[in-house]
C-alpha cells in the first residue's frame, strides 16, 4: 500500500488492480498475462511481484502499470512473497528451501541469487507449503514464516541470517500461527496473518528476536481467508481476502477488509 491507494493481484491470470481505500473504487494497473501475481511489494517507484508457479520475479512501475524487469528462476517451485531490505528484495519459495535475493535500485533491477537455508529450517513432506511469508527484521535479519513445518506441531517462524541463510527456529509462546502466511511487522510487534483461521495473530517479539510472545488474535466478520496485510492511512490494519477454494470467475467479489482493532 501507498497512502490511500492499495494494490491487489490474482493468483489466476495475472491481473493487478490499484484500489482507493476512502472510495473503494478499483482501476486496472496491470494486464492479465496468464500467469499468477502472488506477493505484491512496492519499492521506491516500482512494484514488486511474486509470480507463483511461474518461477518469476517481475517488476513493474507502480503508476503506469508498464513492465520494467522480469527474472525467471528456472529451478523455482512456487514464488511465493517478498519483502524489501538494504536495497535488496527477499522472495520465498514454498516449495523449495531457499530464499531469492534481488537488488533494486530506483527503477534498476539486478540479477537474482540464491540464498539456501541452513539451520533449523527443513522442508515438511511433499505437498506441503513451506517458505510463505516474509519480513525484514534488519537489513541483515529475516522473519520467514513456514506454512507446514516438518515436525508436524503446524506452522513455524524462523529468524533467517542474510548472508549464510542459517534460519533459527522463533520460540513462540501463548499462542500458535496455525495457517501462516502473511507477515507484517512494526518495531518489535509482529502481525501472523492465518489464512484458514480466518485471524491474524499479534506477537511481541524479543530484542533479538528469538523469541514470540503471543499477544491477540484479531479477526473480523467480513474475512474470508485473508493472506495478507499492510498499515493503510492512519495506522489502520487493511486484510486482503483471498477465498480460497472459491472459483475463480468474473462474478465473484474479492475484498480487501479494513481490521476492527
Amino acid at each position: 500500500m501507498k497512502g490511500n491507494t492499495a494494490y491487489a493481484g490474482s493468483l489466476v491470470d495475472g491481473t493487478i488492480v490499484t484500489a482507493n481505500l476512502r472510495t473503494g473504487q478499483t482501476a486496472p494497473l496491470v494486464a492479465a498475462d496468464g500467469d499468477p501475481a502472488v506477493g505484491l511489494k512496492i519499492a521506491g517507484p516500482l512494484l514488486l511481484v511474486a509470480g507463483g508457479p511461474s518461477g518469476e520475479l517481475r517488476a513493474y512501475d507502480r503508476r503506469s502499470g508498464a513492465e520494467v524487469a522480469v527474472r525467471h528462476i528456472p529451478e523455482a517451485g512456487f514464488v511465493n512473497d517478498l519483502t524489501v531490505a538494504g536495497g535488496t528484495a527477499y522472495f520465498t519459495d514454498s516449495q523449495r528451501a531457499v530464499i531469492y535475493a534481488l537488488p533494486v535500485d530506483g527503477d534498476t533491477v539486478g540479477e537474482p541469487r540464491e540464498i539456501p537455508l541452513g539451520g533449523d529450517f527443513a522442508l515438511a513432506p511433499p505437498g506441503s507449503f513451506n517458505g510463505n511469508g516474509i519480513a525484514a527484521f534488519d537489513e541483515d535479519t529475516l522473519i520467514l514464516g513456514q506454512s507446514a513445518d516438518p515436525d508436524g506441531s503446524g506452522s513455524a517462524l524462523y529468524l533467517v541470517d542474510v548472508p549464510n541463510g542459517e534460519a533459527t527456529r522463533i520460540t513462540i509462546t501463548g499462542g500458535d500461527v496455525t495457517a501462516a502466511d502473511g507477515l507484517l511487522l512494526q518495531g518489535r510487534t509482529l502481525y501472523v496473518v492465518q489464512n484458514r483461521e480466518n485471524s491474524i495473530a499479534q506477537f511481541r517479539l524479543s530484542a533479538d528476536g528469538t523469541e514470540a510472545r503471543f499477544v491477540r488474535t484479531l479477526t473480523d466478520p467480513d474475512f474470508d481467508v485473508p493472506t495478507t496485510i499492510d498499515f493503510g492511512p492512519r495506522g489502520d490494519l487493511y486484510a486482503v481476502n483471498a477465498r480460497f477454494g472459491t472459483p475463480g470467475t468474473d462474478s465473484v467479489a474479492y475484498e480487501i477488509v479494513r481490521v476492527q482493532r
